[in-house]
């Protein structure tokens, strides 16, 4: 009767370390780090431009929107487009000079299905006509591949030259 109990009572014992355990697992679980979320790729966010409704007196602007490629895509940019290069219709570089804002210290933007962003590439206004540019290559700030986009240019001319600003979160 006595070893009865006792075994009982081992049992018990067991039964409330094994869910106790866990329990302990399941709280440290909850309480990990959720894991890093990636720098974007190329291959991660399509970018397309638009001519901008508004802009600054003395120049005109177009608004480049960064979306997730895939439903699946969950990645981070942080910064300005930088490398940019506009090309003719015969995919020749144009050689329009441009420029970039500093990317220290730029929020952090998610890119997923559900999150969006965009950025501003500033224009000054000249009486003189400038090229006739069909698209834009750019590298995206956080871009861990180092591939250049290319990106469709909304029909605009340039004149002299373009400045591209911070991305973003829509």
């Amino acid at each position: 009767m006595i070893a009865t109990t006792v075994r009982r009572a081992l049992a018990a014992a067991a039964v409330f370390a094994t869910v106790g355990g866990a329990a302990a697992l399941t709280a440290s679980a909850a309480n990990a780090a959720p894991a890093e979320v990636p720098l974007c790729t190329d291959a991660d966010v399509t970018v397309t431009a638009t001519p901008a409704p508004d802009h600054a007196s003395g120049h005109h602007a177009d608004i480049l929107h960064y979306s997730a490629a895939t439903p699946t895509t969950n990645c981070t940019l942080s910064g300005a487009p930088y490398g940019t290069v506009f090309y003719d219709g015969g995919n020749a570089p144009l050689g329009v000079p441009s420029s970039s804002d500093d990317s220290a210290g730029a929020p952090q933007v998610t890119i997923d299905a559900t999150h969006t962003a965009s950025s501003y590439v500033i224009i000054p206004n000249d009486t003189a006509a400038g090229p006739t540019v069909a698209k834009l290559g750019l590298h995206l700030p956080s871009d861990a591949s180092r591939t250049a986009i290319a990106v469709g240019w909304p029909g605009q001319d340039l004149t002299t030259s373009a400045h591209f600003s911070v991305i973003t979160q829509d």
